[in-house]
């Protein structure tokens, strides 16, 4: 009777511990698949994101080892609802020193700052009647009309800066979207262009007394003029007093595209938007010679080729 159960319709135990084993087995298949599917993800994003990084160290250490260029800059920059267009042509040599000449507006303008130099001021004539060379604050109104940052900060160093610096924050925060592709011809260079997207937010500091705006942004870490466009009541950088309270945007800008050129690793081109969204600097260096051996003359002002003193 047992012997008929058996092979009859009662349970085989080997086949019901096989489909047990099997049934296990394919759960154990279906999480390992899902995992991986929910894993590949993560490490691709952390494979873009050392890309990322090994692109803007790369890009730092070959600045680093230029001593001298020359070029063309072309600039837009957000002054309230005006977006204003300069194209210049100049020269910058390591330590540091800058010359620069207006093609467009203010055609014949030059501007001379040697960090050490002229009690560190800015040498400059405006190109028009009259038309006298004066020593200027490099951070003060007339120098900084029609500018978002000083000569003292002009140059390729100090836009890879600016950019690093905000990537490099989001990536430690995690709270911005950031990715790495093929950025096309630039300029006349195939590039690699990173993107990135943060949240617009950002905090409240007080003003200290006797301090004005450019000092407080070096206090808490934000460029002076972006503190300045995003504070509507404040006019200038000495219009604030002992007591205000002045909003801080968290980061340098809520979206930014930066071009690398792939033949030479250095960054040759910025976009950024304001935290309203709205196009707020794009900067384009073209035309660049790499260590075309400048020397004093470039920097001197008495240069037979510049306009500072009559001929």
């Amino acid at each position: 009777m047992d012997s008929q159960g058996s092979q009859g319709g009662g349970l085989d135990p080997s086949r019901s511990l096989r489909k047990t084993r099997f049934v296990s087995l394919l759960a154990l298949l279906l999480s390992c698949v899902s995992n991986a599917a929910a894993q590949a993800p993560v490490d691709a994003a952390d494979a873009e994101i050392e890309q990322i990084r090994a692109l803007l160290l790369k890009s730092s250490r070959v600045l680093a080892e230029v001593d001298d260029y020359r070029g063309t800059l072309w600039k837009q920059e957000r002054f309230g609802d005006e977006l204003l267009e300069q194209t210049i042509a100049f020269k910058f040599s390591r330590p540091f020193k800058v010359y620069v000449k207006y093609v467009e507006p203010h055609a014949g303008r030059e501007v001379i700052y040697i960090r050490g130099s002229n009690k560190n001021k800015v040498r400059a004539h405006k190109g028009s009647v009259p038309d006298l060379p004066v020593s200027l604050s490099p951070f003060g109104r007339i120098s900084m009309k029609g500018n978002h940052h000083p000569v003292t900060s002009f140059g390729l160093e100090s836009m890879l800066r600016i950019a690093a610096s905000s990537v490099r924050k989001a990536i430690k925060r995690g709270d911005a979207s950031i990715s790495l592709s093929d950025g096309g011809i630039v300029l006349g260079h195939s590039t690699w262009r990173i993107e990135m997207q943060t949240n617009a937010g950002g905090h409240h500091v007080t003003v200290r007394a006797s301090e004005n705006l450019w000092e407080l942004a070096r206090r808490v870490g934000q460029d002076m003029y972006v503190i300045l466009h995003h504070n509507e009541d404040i006019r200038s950088p000495r219009d604030v007093r002992p007591g205000q309270r002045v909003f801080i945007p968290r980061y340098y800008a809520s979206r930014g595209q930066f071009f690398f050129s792939k033949q030479t690793q250095l960054m040759i081109k910025t976009i950024t938007w304001d935290h309203q969204g709205r196009l707020y600097e794009r900067y384009e260096f073209s035309d660049l010679e790499l260590n075309p051996g400048l020397d004093d003359q470039d920097f001197d002002y008495r240069n037979e080729g510049y306009d500072f003193v009559p001929h």
